[in-house]
């Protein structure tokens, strides 16, 4: 779906940094511009600034800098395209789309059901003395219930059904959701019917399916999810990150754990920064997503063959996104839920003795002792070191394999590779400056020659559109955009790239200059002093004296 340019343009008018920021983070007045402590680096001194007049942002300390659609971005972890539509709709802005508005449509109308299809839930969950006895027995409390949405679907469809009838939801719309199938016979069939329900919801905190776990014994299969939809996609949603988003944002740290219940049963003991796979293995879409939000994950799956193998395959997801990868295995047949029937403090324990996930494969290298499987973890250990990003953090896991197995580095290899998702976005080329076109163009034809002539990437000015299409192609990233891109009719030699690339890395440094200037002098003594000392550092090793 293509938000037109018209709609990207207004709302880039419109939408005033200050305005934006004042509803996430406490400013304070500082002469004609205002500051604060910055929501994207730990820091005891504020040298976030935010100038209403210039409409942009700038931290002096980690360098962020931008629009209101940038700031919302980098603290919401939401793409482009979402900015832009929670813009417009904070500013009241018709979104306007350049094709398929009665697609876009039907999948709002769809999310709007689902939202209704909820509230049915919790009420019936209020009404079944079955379903709350269950509630009781899980030691789920009022509080984590309501926080979370859930509720019961009863056994018979007939209130559904009658429900439906009341608010206009056809069945067609039910079907399309996941929430019912139709018999031979033409009856219908509620699929969840008689579970508890958790209601599941995108990181903007739109509830897109529903979750089932049944409350009699022995009846399988035990949890059921809604299937794949027009509105929901298993490999882009991570749940209980909208509930969790910001105490992940604050830590910087998120706990992975694969069920309903074991991410809630650690909500309500105090430990939020949590989200679930729900059984399915991590995707790229969700190792991209999470970036926005941590530099540390840790894996609290079973300590069985089959977690293993998930923390394998998250690991080689995460490592990609700079997310270094931590691993909480969970001994005697304990799930995380059982664990936090435990108290906080024994979950706590746990998650100190966590281990970065390379260190424990290199501690499974020393103990064992077999040839064979000595080998098999090796070739392990040296597969998922390729899918770090950086050589020198490479080089360093090298050494240590190296030294704990006596084989020389230079007979250790490691594969190249990149891993990176795709974005769903998806606006009109057409409508990008020409530079711009020439750039993305002229990477995609002769990105290598290119490369050897320029790399200062994250030092150029363009729209925001233009640095999403510029990441996403550096990136690997598979754009939709990709054959658009190609047709442009413009010059796409490497010089011509070139002459374009320092045209727009002139207009930033100019732009830095005059953002640098007209917010400096409104930061305190000591915060100048601080960020003179952290770029100090960057050339001297930090607190090391020269």
């Amino acid at each position: 779906m293509a938000i037109s340019q018209e709609t990207v343009e207004e709302v880039l008018r419109t939408a005033n940094v200050y305005d934006v920021i004042s509803e996430y983070i406490d400013l304070q007045k500082a002469g004609s511009n205002y500051k604060a402590l910055c929501p994207f680096h730990s820091e005891k001194t504020p040298s976030f600034m935010v100038s209403p007049q210039k409409n942009i942002f700038k931290c002096f300390g980690c360098g962020k800098s931008g629009s209101a659609v940038t700031f919302l971005m980098e603290y919401e972890g939401i793409s482009f395209g979402e900015a832009i539509i929670k813009l417009a709709q904070k500013y009241n802005i018709q979104i306007k789309y350049t094709k398929d508005q009665e697609e876009q449509k039907e999948k709002n109308d769809l999310v709007k059901v689902a939202e209704k299809i909820k509230g049915f839930y919790k009420d019936q969950l209020k009404r079944s003395s079955e379903a709350k006895e269950y509630i009781r027995k899980r030691g789920l409390l009022p509080k984590v219930v309501d926080a979370f949405d859930i509720g019961f679907s009863p056994y018979q469809i007939d209130e559904l059904l009658t429900f439906c009838q009341k608010e206009g939801i056809s069945h067609q719309q039910l079907k399309k959701i996941g929430l019912i199938t139709v018999k031979e016979d033409g009856t219908l069939r509620d699929k969840f019917a008689g579970r508890i329900i958790f209601p599941i919801k995108d990181h903007r905190g739109r509830t897109v399916a529903f979750g089932g776990r049944t409350i009699k014994d022995g009846k399988q299969p035990k949890y059921i999810n809604s299937p794949e939809t027009e509105i929901y996609s298993k490999g882009k949603i991570l749940y209980g990150l909208y509930e969790g988003r910001d105490f992940i944002r604050e830590k910087k740290e998120v706990i992975v754990v694969e069920g309903y219940l074991d991410l809630i049963s650690l909500h309500q003991i105090g430990i939020k920064n949590v989200v679930a796979t729900l059984g399915t293995a991590m995707t790229p879409y969700h190792g991209k997503l999470l970036s926005k939000f941590v530099k540390k994950a840790v894996l609290m799956f079973d300590s069985d063959s089959a977690g293993k193998k998930a923390v394998i395959k998250a690991a080689k997801i995460l490592l990609p996104y700079r997310i270094d990868v931590f691993y909480c295995p969970l001994q005697n047949g304990l799930d995380p839920d059982d664990l936090a029937k435990k108290g906080y403090r024994e979950v706590e324990r746990y998650l100190s003795n966590a281990q970065d996930f390379l260190y424990f494969l290199l501690e499974r290298i020393e103990k064992t002792k077999e040839l064979k499987k000595r080998k098999e973890i090796i070739d392990l250990y040296l597969d998922i070191l390729s899918y770090l990003p950086d050589k020198h953090v490479q080089g360093l896991y090298l050494k240590e394999l190296s030294d704990k197995t006596g084989i020389p580095v230079d007979m250790l290899k490691v594969v190249e590779r990149r891993d990176y998702v795709s974005e769903d976005e998806d606006l009109n080329v057409d409508n990008l400056f020409f530079n711009e076109k020439i750039v993305l163009k002229g990477l995609l034809e002769n990105r290598e020659e290119i490369l050897r002539e320029f790399n200062d990437f994250d030092k150029i000015t363009g729209s925001p559109y233009f640095m999403y299409l510029l990441n996403e192609i550096l990136e690997g990233g598979d754009l939709k955009e990709l054959e658009s891109i190609k047709k442009l009719d413009v010059p796409s030699q490497p010089e011509a790239v070139i002459n374009a690339l320092y045209v727009m890395h002139k207009n930033w440094l100019e732009q830095q200059s005059e953002i640098e200037l007209s917010l400096i002098s409104s930061l305190d003594d000591s915060a100048i002093k601080e960020i003179f000392l952290k770029k100090k550092s960057l050339y001297t090793g930090g607190n090391k004296k020269k």
